[in-house]
């Protein structure tokens, strides 16, 4: 009789099995049948809060309060992740656009292209999101207020509802009849949307979010994603935003509580270990 051990939210339960038991269980793991387990419960990595110490100049209290809470805690990988490109269209990293939000248009669009190669290759489903078109102000909602500074009597329309440039991807990234695009009106591309649905239908359990921007619209994606039971990974390098500020104070809050934040390069060598 062999007595093991393993961590099941923070408790330790031990289960005793025979030895002719452990060789069948061994057989199944072998073959596929019973799935080996994702992620190991851990303690927060004092590498990933140090890193977050330089950037949001946490102080020794912070991190020591962070610990205690458990926030960064990795969620990792389940059985079917997706790609969700979150608004990277034209009208927010291209400079010709007011509402352009890459910090490094060049070193954003490398980034996203990056990722599309490696989703495509691996064989994950893609998703785009991006904004519906709004042709009449009922659609823009509570934007008519915020942007009512950027309105002209010759632009109407603050989001350039009319010019079909601005809703296009550069190139290097653009979907492909094989991806599926998603029209929202709000930030969320989730709300009054059939992500869910789509996702689920296509057995997604793990998103890896990408776009724009990262305090706006892809971090209340994330939100939206965790509280639907989605695992969640945002790819660092993969965001921008107006400011640095906005966009480190936003991928530190999500990777405290709502998601994993990873660089491309990390994210990249694990995607390929676990689906290559």
């Amino acid at each position: 009789m062999v007595k093991l051990r393993k961590l099941r939210g923070r408790r330790v339960q031990e289960h005793y099995y025979c030895n002719p038991c452990l060789a069948i269980i061994a057989e199944l793991n072998d073959i596929g049948i019973i799935r080996k387990p994702h992620r190991i419960e851990k303690e927060v990595s004092m590498d990933k809060l140090d890193h977050w110490r330089e950037t949001i100049a946490l102080s020794n209290d912070d991190i020591d309060r962070l610990r205690r809470a458990g926030h960064g805690r990795e969620i990792g990988f389940g059985d079917r992740p997706a790609l969700l490109n979150v608004d990277s269209h034209n009208l927010f990293i291209d400079p010709k656009y007011p509402f352009c939000a890459a910090l490094d248009p060049e070193g954003l669009e490398n980034v996203l292209a990056e990722t599309t190669r490696l989703c495509r290759t691996l064989g994950l489903p893609i998703y785009y999101v991006r904004r519906d078109i709004r042709d009449h102000p009922a659609k823009m909602g509570m934007r008519n207020n915020r942007y009512e500074g950027l309105r002209t009597a010759e632009n109407n329309d603050p989001g350039i509802a009319h010019d079909p440039e601005a809703d296009d991807w550069p190139r290097s990234y653009a979907p492909t009849e094989e991806d599926v695009i998603v029209y929202k009106n709000k930030s969320s591309a989730f709300f009054g949307t059939p992500l869910d649905a789509w996702l689920r239908y296509q057995n997604v359990d793990t998103l890896i979010v990408c776009g724009m921007t990262t305090s706006g619209c892809v971090r209340a994606t994330v939100t939206d994603a965790f509280a639907l039971n989605f695992r969640v990974t945002v790819i660092a390098d993969g965001c921008s935003d107006l400011s640095p500020a906005q966009h480190n104070a936003s991928l530190f809050d999500m990777d405290m509580k709502l998601a994993d934040v990873k660089p491309i390069a990390a994210l990249s060598d694990e995607l390929k270990e676990r689906f290559g």
